[in-house]
């Protein structure tokens, strides 16, 4: 919802005149422009907390606090037929969001070794981050818009990073429902994509209709290996069960 965006609801289509950001309302008028429009976003996301972590060598997954910001750059008109008719720039203020989100790293030796290299790695990560949005519900009772995400070659740890967090202040508990199911989650997520018959990534496995980056770069093949290496490392992490102590964390948990 930006000046000039057109918004569908309830089947009808509506273009937006204006903002008022202190009522948190919107101005439109129904109107079918012939285009849609595609909004350009800036996000970034700072971990403000440690939470809870588990390092399973090369990899570290976790639950942490995350403070979320967003601003609206411009945004693209297309044509019905998918033609960029032009780019419209926006000043738009920055938006913050303090949640909770679910995430992991993992080194880029470790992907290298695994047959990603440098310039794949930002690809990768956000066709994976994309394909793990969609598929969160099947663990969290959530929507795809209950949640968003973020993906980072370099993140807050200096390391291959992607979150996946909840779209509500304060956190809703989806993000915490992917952390305890991780496994089950992010293995149904690259089944998902290997499933797939698109060759090189489609709005079905691992293009998102909300992307703030028009859906670039993705690599579909990419994901898949990010996924299967995080779910080999969780998975060596559920043989070591009898190492586990007694409060049932693995051993270099924190919270």
């Amino acid at each position: 919802m930006h000046p000039g965006a057109v918004y569908l609801h309830q089947g009808e289509s509506y273009v937006v005149d204006d903002l008022d950001f202190e009522s948190a309302v919107a101005f439109v008028h129904a109107e079918e422009p012939g285009y849609t429009t595609h909004a350009r976003e800036l996000t970034d996301i700072t971990v403000t907390a440690t939470g809870e972590r588990v390092e399973l060598g090369d990899v570290t997954t976790g639950l942490v606090p995350v403070e979320v910001t967003n601003t609206v750059v411009g945004y693209l008109r297309r044509s019905l037929a998918g033609e960029v008719i032009d780019y419209v720039e926006l000043d738009m203020p920055t938006r913050s969001l303090p949640t909770v989100a679910v995430m992991y790293t993992l080194t880029p030796e470790l992907l290298q070794n695994n047959g990603i290299e440098l310039l794949r790695i930002p690809g990768s990560l956000h066709a994976a981050e994309h394909a793990a949005i969609g598929l969160l519900p099947l663990v969290a009772s959530c929507d795809r818009g209950d949640i968003g995400g973020l993906s980072t070659a370099i993140g807050p740890s200096g390391l291959p990073t992607v979150f996946v967090y909840d779209g509500h202040p304060g956190g809703a508990g989806f993000a915490e429902q992917g952390f305890h199911q991780i496994r089950t989650w992010l293995r149904a997520t690259a089944d998902a994509i290997e499933a797939c018959e698109c060759p090189q990534g489609c709005p079905s496995c691992v293009q998102s209709p909300k992307c703030g980056n028009g859906n670039d770069p993705l690599d579909k093949a990419g994901a898949v290996v990010v996924l299967r290496t995080v779910l080999r490392a969780t998975t060596t992490d559920v043989t070591r069960e009898n190492d586990r102590p007694l409060d049932g964390r693995p051993p270099g948990w924190s919270r």
